[in-house]
């Protein structure tokens, strides 16, 4: 096995764990193959519409990677993202997440995900090991049916990834995250390498091993956990809430407006300022106070964003009650009133004006 030690202090841009495009580009093939398009997965997860035609070193923020996954998942209806030749109907993290509301303690909680994921795929792919001084979350892939190689390079990352979704999960449980003593992390990647993602860690990830795994010091039966004040457990999917997790463990750098980070929150369905200023990390009252200060406020913002996927939406042929449901408006009626008041044109006037717009020579 390959030991890889990481500095004391992660070696990331601004301070953050990092993926980058190249990385990451096997994932237009997957949106590709699911007949999902590139520029509505990355405006709705909140980033730029032409990410993946930059250069193959460009950063994308861990959070910004389950903010991808989230929404892969949703658009496609698989909440594998297509890696599995198995898919994952949406709602199976539902599922997951209501089994761990049951939980009382680190242990169970990691029991819980062990058992519930071997169930959805059908073999036990996970496992909890117990030591004297230790507890092992361990995931044996060997014969996992992969819909790419399964050496191949974004499978080994997916892992790595979904290595950072068991963590970060517990860290949301557990009143003091001190109590979550890491030890090292396992992955059967053989270019492990300090900085980008593994930076999350902060201890020793072990390379070239047979299986990935999270190696926890002490007894985790004795941790208590609060699952009903998980984050990550309440939110609508459990990307969404890694990736909002991550952004509170790790906040982006402070040069980004806070607009910018609540568009992408909005665009990622928080659509009550209330879920927005808690992803944040903020109160309410502060985060109507911060945004006052740059201009412009919650409400103008929602608006903004859930109008131009208004316009995307009937434009592509999707009926007013289609749009209504995926805005999250009550009905049809409330979503062609909010629809006229931030056009001037109803729906479907709107849909006619387009049609004769796009036939003019």
């Amino acid at each position: 096995m390959n030991r890889v030690a990481l500095s004391d202090r992660p070696v990331s841009v601004g301070d953050r764990p990092y993926l980058t495009v190249g990385s990451l580009r096997p994932l237009t093939d997957i949106m590709a193959a699911s007949r999902l398009m590139p520029d509505r997965v990355l405006h709705r997860a909140g980033l730029s519409g032409d990410l993946f035609d930059g250069p193959g070193d460009r950063p994308v923020a861990l959070s910004d990677y389950f903010r991808l996954c989230e929404q892969m998942a949703l658009q496609g209806g698989d909440e594998s993202c297509h890696v599995s030749l198995r898919p994952l109907m949406v709602g199976t993290s539902e599922l997951v997440q209501a089994r761990l509301l049951g939980c009382s303690s680190l242990s169970d909680m990691l029991d819980v995900l062990a058992n519930s994921y071997n169930i959805i795929h059908g073999s036990k792919y996970n496992r909890v090991l117990r030591r004297r001084d230790s507890t092992i979350y361990e995931i044996d892939d060997t014969d996992f049916p992969y819909a790419l190689g399964h050496d191949e390079p974004f499978v080994l990352l997916s892992l790595e990834c979904l290595l950072v979704y068991v963590h970060v999960l517990l860290l949301s449980a557990v009143e003091d995250r001190a109590e979550v003593r890491l030890r090292r992390m396992t992955t059967r990647n053989g270019d492990a390498a300090p900085g980008s993602h593994l930076a999350f860690w902060q201890v020793p990830v072990v390379g070239k091993a047979p299986s990935f795994s999270l190696v926890y010091s002490g007894d985790l039966d004795r941790v208590a956990v609060d699952p009903g004040l998980s984050p990550v457990i309440n939110a609508r999917t459990i990307y969404g809430g890694v990736a909002d997790m991550l952004d509170q463990l790790q906040p982006p750098e402070r040069t980004e407006h806070l607009a910018d980070r609540v568009e992408r929150l909005i665009a990622a369905r928080r659509l009550d300022q209330g879920e927005a200023a808690r992803a944040l990390g903020m109160s309410v009252a502060s985060l109507r106070r911060a945004l006052e200060a740059e201009g412009t406020s919650f409400r103008d913002l929602r608006a903004v964003i859930l109008n131009r996927e208004a316009q995307m939406a009937l434009k592509d042929g999707q009926s007013v009650q289609d749009v209504a449901e995926m805005l999250h408006f009550s009905d049809g009626r409330s979503f062609a009133r909010a629809f006229r008041q931030w056009n001037g044109v109803s729906p479907g006037e709107y849909v006619r004006l387009a049609v004769v717009s796009e036939n003019v020579p």
